[in-house]
């Protein structure tokens, strides 16, 4: 059975929080994996209330270093510290991102630990600066950045589970096999003799399609955005405004409901989550909506909270 992604959204709103939305955030987990993805105040309060444990945290993405997609961290991190979180802790953001993190974060926990080098009971703290490449890979899957347009330093980012072969458990047992070491060569899909007969490991096989999900966050609509986004099962995107406030979306770096849309329909995507709501929209969200299908037709906005898995 195939290993699902699991996501969770923390926080749905943009700059201004409201009653409903918080501040940025999101969580992705695979397997041992879970990634945070921004880091909006009151982000750990969110992991409260959706009853997820921030101790199990093995990489933090941030998009750009604005307040309301940071403040959540010096928080996070003493709690973390306070509850014994072992190992280190990688934190990937666009160019600059260390003097934004010495600046903005370390003041706050210097009373902690010495973040320059490990201390006993502490755990390391690690910054890398990431443009335009594949930022993380191993076996199972990666993790590309790409560089945005809003301004200031920015990235978005994609989750790709990797293509591979597995082996149907039920085919196999149907041949009845006995136990031999020669069922690990059909794993491997070779065709060995078990019994006099001849069995293809090939025809145990299925190939298990790639898994993909794409975060964008504060930017104008760009290529970068759609290539990143190319192909993903679910593409979350901001939508910071609406159809109406183009002018406005543009002079301050941001997509509106439209622009998203566009990215989705450009990159053949499977699915658009839409966040990072203005305020003007908490309690009417249906008009984001609206608009972004008009021209991308699976949307939805969800609420903070929200889990999915697929």
């Amino acid at each position: 059975m195939a290993e699902k992604i699991k996501l969770s959204f923390l926080g749905t709103g943009s700059a201004i929080p409201t009653s409903r939305r918080n501040h940025p955030a999101a969580l992705l987990q695979y397997k041992a994996e879970t990634i945070l993805i921004d880091c909006g105040e009151g982000t750990q309060r969110q992991f409260r209330k959706a009853k997820l444990n921030p101790c199990k945290i093995t990489k933090i993405l941030i998009s750009h270093w604005h307040g309301d997609h940071i403040l959540g961290l010096p928080g996070l991190l003493q709690t973390l510290n306070l509850n014994g979180y072992n190992g280190d802790l990688t934190i990937y953001g666009p160019k600059g991102s260390k003097t934004e993190f010495k600046e903005k974060i370390s003041p706050y926990l210097s009373f902690y630990w010495n973040l320059s080098k490990k201390q006993e009971n502490k755990f390391n703290i690690i910054v890398k600066e990431v443009s335009n490449k594949i930022i993380f890979e191993n076996n199972e899957f990666y993790i590309e950045a790409a560089e945005m347009d809003h301004g200031c330093p920015t990235v978005a980012y994609s989750f790709t589970v990797k293509e591979k072969n597995r082996l149907d458990k039920l085919k196999l047992a149907k041949l009845k096999l006995p136990n031999s070491p020669l069922v690990g060569e059909l794993i491997k899909g070779k065709t060995v003799e078990i019994n006099g007969k001849k069995i293809n490991g090939k025809n145990l096989m299925y190939k298990e399609s790639q898994k993909k999900v794409t975060f964008v966050l504060d930017t104008k609509i760009n290529d970068n955005a759609i290539n990143l986004a190319k192909g993903a099962d679910i593409l979350i995107s901001e939508s910071t405004h609406s159809a109406e406030e183009q002018e406005i979306a543009e002079k301050y770096g941001h997509l509106t409901s439209i622009d998203a849309a566009k990215i989705a329909k450009k990159a053949k995507v499977k699915k658009l989550f839409l966040i990072h709501l203005s305020q003007r929209y908490d309690a009417i969200p249906k008009v984001i909506l609206n608009e972004a299908k008009k021209v991308f037709s699976d949307v939805i906005v969800p609420d903070d909270l929200d889990k999915l898995e697929f």
